[in-house]
C-alpha cells in the first residue's frame, strides 16, 4: 500500500502529516507567522522560508507532497513564480498553491464523510489569515462563503489578547470582528471548527469538554454547547493567565494567536446561530489523501 506525506503552510501553522497502512498519522505542526511577517516585511521572511525548509527535512519520507494556503495565494505572479522555483530547488518537491475553494472541499470532505446527522451542518476552517466556511446538509455543500481575515488579523486590531489577560471589551471584539465576516445566507444546527487543533486549545487550557452527543466518529470525539463556550471563552481572555498557558504547553506563537481565533470562532456562531460547536483537528489532509490516492492529485 502506498505511503507518502503530506505538509500544509498556512499562513501562521505548517503541519505535517503521513499517510501509511491506509491511516493518516498526525507528524505534528510548527509556528511560522509567515503573514505576520510579509506585512511587516512585504516580502516573504528569509528565516520564515529557512524554518519551512529545516522543518520539511525532519519529515522522513521518500514522496512528500506540498500545499500552501492564505497568505501564497496573495503573493504576485512574480512573488508566486520565484517562490515556487526557490522551494523546489530548495527541498526537491513541487509547492502547490491552494485557493480557498478547493481548500474548502478538502476539509470539508474529511469532515462530513463519515458521519450521520440530520440537519445543516456548517464547517469553519479557521487560519491566520483567511476563515473559509461552507454550509453542508445531506453531505451536499448548499453554501460557501470565505472571508479573508482569520486569527491574526483579529489579534492585530486587538494587540492586547496577545498578552497575559485581555482588556479590550469582549462584546465590541466580537462586533468589530462579525464585520470582517462575509456573511452566509444559511443558519447551521452545528458548527464542525476543522483546519486548526482545537481540541489542543480545549486540552491545553484544561477545560473538560465531553463526549459528542450528535454522533459517533473518531475524529470528531466531543461537541460543547455555545454557552458554555463563551463562558470558557471569556475566562480564557480575562481570568486565566497566557503567560501561565504558554508556559504548561510551549508552542509560544500559537498560543498568543488562539484568542484572536475565539474571536473568528464566536462571531461565527452567533451568525449561524449554531447551538454547539465540534472541535476538531480535521484539516484538508483527508480530502487531499482520497485524491492523491485516486491519481487526481
Amino acid at each position: 500500500m502506498k505511503t507518502f506525506g503530506i505538509i500544509e503552510i498556512g499562513s501562521t501553522n505548517t503541519k505535517a502529516y503521513l499517510y501509511k497502512d491506509d491511516k493518516v498519522i498526525d507528524l505534528g505542526f510548527k509556528t511560522i507567522e509567515f503573514k505576520n511577517h510579509y506585512k511587516t516585511n512585504n516580502r516573504l521572511d528569509e528565516k520564515d522560508k529557512k524554518d519551512l525548509f529545516d522543518f520539511i527535512k525532519t519529515i522522513d519520507c521518500e514522496e512528500i507532497h506540498v500545499f500552501g494556503t492564505s497568505i501564497f495565494r496573495n503573493l504576485s505572479d512574480k512573488e508566486k513564480d520565484e517562490w515556487l522555483n526557490e522551494f523546489k530547488e530548495k527541498t526537491g518537491y513541487d509547492f502547490t498553491i491552494v485557493s480557498s475553494d478547493m481548500e474548502n472541499e478538502l476539509t470539508v470532505y474529511g469532515a462530513t464523510a463519515n458521519i450521520d446527522f440530520d440537519g445543516k451542518i456548517a464547517v469553519m476552517i479557521g487560519g491566520g489569515g483567511s476563515t473559509e466556511l461552507s454550509i453542508v446538509q445531506n453531505k451536499k455543500i448548499i453554501e460557501k462563503a470565505n472571508s479573508s481575515f482569520g486569527a491574526m488579523d483579529t489579534t492585530d486590531m486587538f494587540p492586547d489578547i496577545k498578552t497575559d489577560k485581555a482588556t479590550s471589551n469582549f462584546a465590541e471584539m466580537i462586533k468589530k470582528t462579525k464585520e470582517l465576516v462575509n456573511i452566509p445566507k444559511n443558519k447551521a444546527d452545528i458548527l464542525i471548527l476543522a483546519g486548526g487543533d482545537y481540541i489542543y486549545f480545549y486540552e491545553g487550557v484544561g477545560f473538560p469538554i465531553e463526549k459528542n452527543k450528535f454522533y459517533d466518529n473518531e475524529l470528531q470525539p466531543y461537541s460543547l454547547d455555545v454557552k458554555t463556550m463563551d463562558k470558557w471563552d471569556q475566562e480564557f481572555f480575562y481570568d486565566i493567565s497566557l503567560e501561565d498557558v504558554i508556559k504548561r504547553n510551549g508552542n509560544d506563537g500559537w498560543w498568543r494567536g488562539s484568542r484572536g481565533m475565539r474571536l473568528c470562532v464566536k462571531s461565527l456562531a452567533d451568525i449561524l446561530e449554531v447551538t454547539d460547536i465540534i472541535p476538531t483537528r480535521i484539516s484538508m489532509v483527508y480530502g487531499i489523501v482520497e485524491k492523491i490516492k485516486n491519481n487526481e492529485m
